[in-house]
């Protein structure tokens, strides 16, 4: 869906700088194991910019000297119930500075897309030397067959190739970019260059650490030093009544990179509390405590402590935090000790990430937590710091938000709706922790998806909300179930019409008058309950069983609701004619 790019940070790098943060950021320290400077730097596009888990983004990569002009292949789900599937051709270029780039580094993918539109020409290539990933990713998508079957023919599987590259793109490239698309279709032929990149890397780069250097009084034979720096792991046992005097608990800075500030009160929590304030237990606090993590830049290692510069609190912060309430308290005492684990990440940003993200893998953690820094995300939070400055887009469990001013908007929340209205498919949005699992998250969080949608969406809901008193009774009784199917149906509605679907193809425009927009969307909002009554009153009348509960959830359900939703549409816009 051709949208215009957001504004993201408005602290622009120049073009050396944006190379300099890229050249950081994806490097051969965080590939774990690829050999071609070209893999690393779609590697790192993989996992932060289409959204892929970390670990998932590596199958997607050829890695070898065979792969006849194909860096990685990957195959988008289809975005909605009538849309195509979309195999994805990408070639990288990882220049050595930040250098023109001409049409010579884009003729070989133009052309390697010409193997996957024809079962012969795919067939041709596998009888050749073809790198073994290549090979299994062709059989792992099931491209022979689908193309037998005239998938691509018919317009059920798509082709588009991308290029990605940390030079620029002189004009010649441009021309050869704009007319590829004019030849075949607008968004065939996709560049990521430097002047993309940037501003992409800025906005997904590990939030800047920002409080003061912290202390851990422990001695030599408290801890446990493996390793070299800059990368050591460093395991002591510190004191909690030292642990409190950590800056940034207060303001919560302590846990900029972890996938969690603070929860809300909970039965854990209540449980933590209870533990810390049974002072005879505090000798063997460190025998039963998990432990903590805290990753740092640097560690100084002396006599009698240890200092952490750069430090955050990546596994633990909820027990940093209940330190904090019984040292308010005067609960604590000197025999209060658990294990932290010190590591090192200079230079290594997405190992930092990485540690955050695989330490908190139990199961009061869940997939949407383990997103929160992922590029996606990242790059939505900054989208609405500059686009939507009040409101706040919440990636992670924050109880401090609670009493901060103007909207605040979950990403969970976000990816019900998006999933609803972009995706069109309700039946997996009402999943809600499932939508955050890799496939579904790179789905849905795609590479298109601004701020500007995901208000729009937002929009959607609010209108359905205030027109809740048309929809029956007894579907109310599971509105967050109902809310949902009519929120589809809306969706399905503003496509059914030309000047309506525009709301959704210009969300950048639409967003520019929320009030405008609210008006726009209250006819179809009210055809979708009208729809909704249609249903219960038939039920009624013919004195059968409303299951909404179940077929709400059902796939065919849904469709026939979508379809009785767009033809009331019709009709009503006859009746105003």
């Amino acid at each position: 869906m051709p949208t215009a790019s957001p504004a993201l940070p408005s602290d622009r790098l120049n073009r050396q700088q944006m190379y300099d943060l890229l050249a950081k950021l994806a490097t051969l320290d965080e590939a774990g194991g690829l050999a071609k400077e070209r893999s690393v730097l779609l590697l790192w596009f993989l996992r932060n910019v289409v959204g892929l888990d970390d670990l998932d983004a590596y199958e997607f990569i050829c890695d070898g000297d065979d792969d006849n002009g194909v860096d990685a292949l990957y195959l988008e789900p289809a975005s909605g119930e009538d849309a195509p599937e979309t195999l994805v051709i990408y070639q990288s270029k990882y220049t050595e500075a930040p250098t023109n780039v001409g049409v010579t580094s884009m003729t070989g993918l133009i052309s390697a897309a010409a193997h996957f539109t024809t079962v012969e020409s795919l067939e041709a290539l596998l009888s050749g030397r073809v790198e073994d990933k290549l090979r299994h990713l062709i059989q792992r998508f099931d491209l022979v067959r689908k193309l037998r079957a005239g998938a691509y023919t018919e317009g059920r599987l798509r082709v588009r190739i991308a290029l990605i590259t940390s030079g620029v793109l002189n004009g010649s490239a441009k021309r050869l970019v704009a007319s590829t698309n004019a030849t075949q279709r607008p968004g065939y032929f996709t560049v990521h260059d430097l002047n993309r990149l940037g501003p992409l890397a800025q906005a997904v780069a590990t939030p800047a650490i920002t409080t003061a250097d912290i202390e851990a009084p422990c001695s030599a034979d408290e801890r446990i030093v493996l390793g070299t720096a800059p990368n050591r792991v460093v395991m002591a046992s510190v004191r909690a009544i030292d642990i409190v005097q950590w800056d940034g608990i207060d303001n919560r800075t302590l846990f900029e990179l972890n996938v969690r500030r603070e929860v809300r009160r909970n039965r854990v929590r209540d449980q933590l509390d209870g533990a810390i304030r049974r002072q005879h237990e505090h000798k063997d606090f460190l025998a039963f405590h998990n432990g903590m993590t805290v990753v740092c830049d640097e560690l100084v290692l002396e006599e009698d402590r240890l200092v952490a510069k750069k430090p955050s609190v990546v596994n633990g912060a909820q027990s940093t935090i209940a330190f904090a309430r019984a040292d308010a308290d005067a609960e604590l005492t000197n025999e209060l000790r658990v294990f932290v684990k010190f590591v090192e990440v200079a230079g290594r940003p997405q190992l930092a990430k990485e540690i955050s993200w695989r330490s908190n893998t139990q199961s009061a953690v869940n997939a949407r937590n383990l997103v929160a820094l992922r590029g996606p995300q990242q790059k939505l939070v900054s989208d609405f710091a500059v686009n939507f400055p009040t409101i706040t887009y919440e990636t992670r469990p924050d109880a401090t938000l609670s009493a901060a001013a103007g909207k605040v908007i979950s990403n969970d929340d976000a990816a019900q709706l998006l999933c609803a209205v972009y995706n069109e498919q309700p039946w997996l949005a009402v999943k809600r922790l499932a939508l955050f699992e890799s496939e579904n998250h790179a789905m849905i969080f795609n590479e298109s998806i601004t701020a500007a949608h995901v208000v729009l969406v937002d929009a959607i809901k609010q209108v359905v909300e205030s027109e809740k008193a048309r929809v029956p009774q007894a579907y109310r009784k599971s509105w967050q179930l109902t809310r949902m199917v009519l929120i589809y149906m809306v969706g399905q509605v503003l496509r059914s019409d030309e000047k309506l679907r525009r709301l959704l193809l210009d969300p950048a425009t639409a967003t520019a008058d929320l009030v405008a927009l609210a008006a726009s969307l209250r006819q179809p909002s009210r055809i979708a309950a009208a729809t909704l009554k249609q249903r219960y009153d038939q039920r009624a009348r013919d004195s059968q069983v409303d299951e909404f509960n179940v077929d709400f959830k059902r796939q065919d359900v849904l469709l026939e609701l979508r379809s009785r939703a767009r033809d009331n549409f019709s009709l009503a816009a006859t009746l105003e004619d």
